[in-house]
């Protein structure tokens, strides 16, 4: 792709978006949408402060785009990053297209200045036989994602069952981090050290298998006629608790868990690819209320399935949890 087509069409992408942002925070704000009505799920003054962020992160794009797209490609990437973790489905769709369109080769650039670069290889480092990290794979799946715990006579508090929640983080994250913790940070150092080619390997693919799991999601909304279980449940907790989880916590110790420790007992890449992804898929609907919300395994396995398969090309935890 020519740079000239690469900044039309990057550009046009951006400033439509904005302009969707920025009329639907208005809307929502002066009361001519109210989101309540159709999901109590749903707030409007967390939607009108989310839309207008978009549409701030959007203006600067069109800045950096129109100044220097080239020079300014990292900015961009992560301004597009920011917008798909912050906005609706609207900003997953323009940001992964971007995100795509930035990462395609340039034809029209001398590139013969610098030599293509590829991903380091990075040697496996495996503290322990097979069966000790199976071993502690099934007892974290057994005591963090089985409802083992509600078999416990607790009190219906919601502060308990918060405690609860963090507590089996704590122990998850401490679990996975003993065997791992010098994986993990030569995976940091050397993601952060080539952090472009980690990048355009990873979003040109990465970002097709997403637009699968998105449309596969809506799909299903329309179908089920309701979100799923799992992501309502979310939806109900503060929004600085959910928003810490999903983009902090989640990361951490999913990645570790169905990544990183079954990498360690499945050598097999087929192997490991199916099971990694069905697991993933089945956990995320153990909470379903419904036969009909059984079909969200669907989605959630797609996108188990890019997390794997990102794993086995780069073999690097990071770029995971990225």
């Amino acid at each position: 792709m020519k740079s000239k087509t690469k900044k039309i069409l990057m550009l046009i992408s951006t400033i439509l978006i904005f302009i969707i942002d920025l009329s639907y925070a208005l809307n929502i704000y002066l009361g001519i949408i109210d989101l309540e009505s159709y999901s109590d799920t749903l707030s409007n003054k967390s939607q009108t402060i989310l839309l207008s962020l978009c549409a701030f992160v959007n203006l600067i794009s069109i800045i950096c785009i129109s100044r220097n797209l080239f020079a300014n490609k990292k900015k961009i990437i992560i301004l597009n990053i920011i917008q798909v973790l912050l906005g609706n489905i609207f900003n997953i769709i323009f940001g992964i297209f971007n995100i795509i369109i930035i990462s395609i080769k340039t034809t029209d650039i001398d590139e013969a200045k610098s030599v293509r670069k590829e991903l380091p290889v990075l040697e496996d480092i495996t503290k322990y036989k097979w069966y000790v990290y199976f071993s502690v794979f099934l007892f974290l799946f057994i005591i963090c994602y089985t409802p083992i715990i509600s078999l416990l006579p607790l009190p219906n508090s919601q502060a308990i069952k918060i405690s609860i929640i963090v507590l089996l983080y704590v122990i998850q994250i401490i679990s996975l981090l003993i065997p791992m913790h010098s994986e993990l940070k030569r995976d940091f150092i050397v993601f952060k050290n080539n952090f472009k080619t980690y990048i355009s390997k990873m979003l040109p693919g990465f970002g097709i298998i997403l637009i699968a799991y998105i449309i596969s999601n809506l799909s299903l909304i329309n179908i089920v006629n309701n979100i799923s279980t799992n992501q309502s449940i979310i939806n109900r907790w503060p929004i600085y608790i959910s928003a810490f989880v999903a983009i902090i916590i989640a990361p951490l110790t999913e990645e570790l868990m169905f990544r990183g420790f079954m990498k360690k007992f499945l050598n097999n890449n087929t192997i490991f690819l199916i099971a990694s992804s069905l697991i993933f898929g089945a956990l995320h609907i153990t909470v379903a209320d419904s036969l009909s919300q059984l079909l969200y395994i669907i989605p959630y396995t797609i996108l188990g399935f890019a997390f794997s398969l990102n794993y086995i090309k780069t073999k690097n935890i990071a770029s995971n949890f990225i």
